[in-house]
């Protein structure tokens, strides 16, 4: 076995620590902003589905109860994939930088859409935080940062020999 070959995930060879660091880090707010797309489009999907249910008479809280699942379910493969495919570092302040880097773009967002399709302003859509489903969706926004920490790197995985 070749111990002088760089594993995948590593940065380019003769890097000081500074270029280093901004390679990591770039990387993970690649792998950032592309889960955070994953999450809006999930959100973008499920939320039409809670609020028609709401709107029917279902209790808000059950509702986003019941869209929690689907979006962990989004959660843990979505950052899995974009740590995968951006070769973010297995050290947990790269991973946590994915997840915080698109949760800042999901509270963006969420303030941005609440002023664009409810029409509410900052403090509208900050009182909606404080309600029960705000808790909710405050603990999966906690549960998006923390995803990206729960990917294993893969180990030793060879493909069968084609001949």
């Amino acid at each position: 076995m070749d111990t002088s070959a760089p594993r995948a995930d590593a940065p380019p060879r003769n890097l000081t620590w500074m270029e280093e660091t901004g390679w990591r880090a770039r990387r993970s707010l690649q792998a950032g902003a592309v889960y955070f797309l994953a999450l809006v489009g999930a959100g973008w999907l499920f939320g039409p589905v809670r609020e028609s249910l709401v709107r029917r008479g279902l209790d808000p809280l059950v509702a986003m109860l019941g869209e929690a699942p689907a979006m962990l379910f989004v959660m843990v493969f979505a950052s899995a994939w974009a740590v995968r495919r951006f070769r973010v570092m297995a050290s947990s302040s790269d991973r946590l930088l994915v997840g915080g880097f698109a949760v800042l773009l999901v509270v963006i967002a969420e303030f941005v859409g609440g002023a664009l399709v409810r029409g509410w302003g900052f403090y509208e859509t900050l009182s909606h935080m404080t309600t029960a489903p705000g808790a909710v969706f405050g603990a999966l926004l906690v549960a998006a940062v923390l995803a990206p920490l729960f990917r294993r790197p893969r180990r030793g995985r060879s493909r069968p020999a084609r001949g």
